[in-house]
């Protein structure tokens, strides 16, 4: 590890760039072995993690998913206990293991069904604060998307 690492959230967050997102998880996966476990670092990772697997190399500049090696079953772990979990949780982990549960480590056999569990509690539990995505990095502008599209679903069509 060199003296300025691991870096800070910030400074990890602005690794990011679209179609290179590498250098973002080598800050993050540093972070997570060297310091305490937070909450962030670990939803963001959690992201990558299952973003590597669910989007096209090309496109996130990510190397191929490894199910083996794939931290996202220990910060699935970590973010579910009763600690960590809230209406954020359930809907970033929710939304990924529902939506694409083999990208989940370890293959889907038990993701699915957990994921829909999460995000039924996530709806259940009202609504999320998007301020948590606010930051720009490719983790907040995602789930912005997801989170807009699904509000838009429940409003009433009011075209005539």
């Amino acid at each position: 590890m060199n003296e300025k690492w691991p870096l800070s959230l910030r400074e990890a967050i602005e690794l990011e760039n679209p179609g290179a997102l590498s250098a973002s998880r080598n800050a993050l996966v540093d972070r997570w072995i060297f310091l305490p476990p937070d909450k962030r670092t670990a939803l963001r990772l959690a992201f990558i993690e299952w973003l590597s697997c669910s989007e096209p190399d090309f496109l996130t500049g990510l190397p191929d998913y490894n199910y083996e090696k794939s931290l996202f079953p220990e910060l699935f772990a970590f973010l579910t206990s009763n600690a960590e979990i809230d209406t954020t949780v359930r809907f970033v982990l929710g939304w990924m293991s529902k939506e694409f549960p083999w990208c989940c480590g370890c293959g889907p056999t038990i993701w699915e069904s957990v994921g829909h569990r999460l995000w039924s509690e996530f709806e259940a539990s009202g609504d999320l604060d998007i301020s948590e995505f606010s930051d720009d990095s490719e983790y907040g502008v995602y789930f912005t998307h997801i989170y807009t599209s699904i509000q838009k679903k429940r409003l009433p069509d009011t075209r005539d």
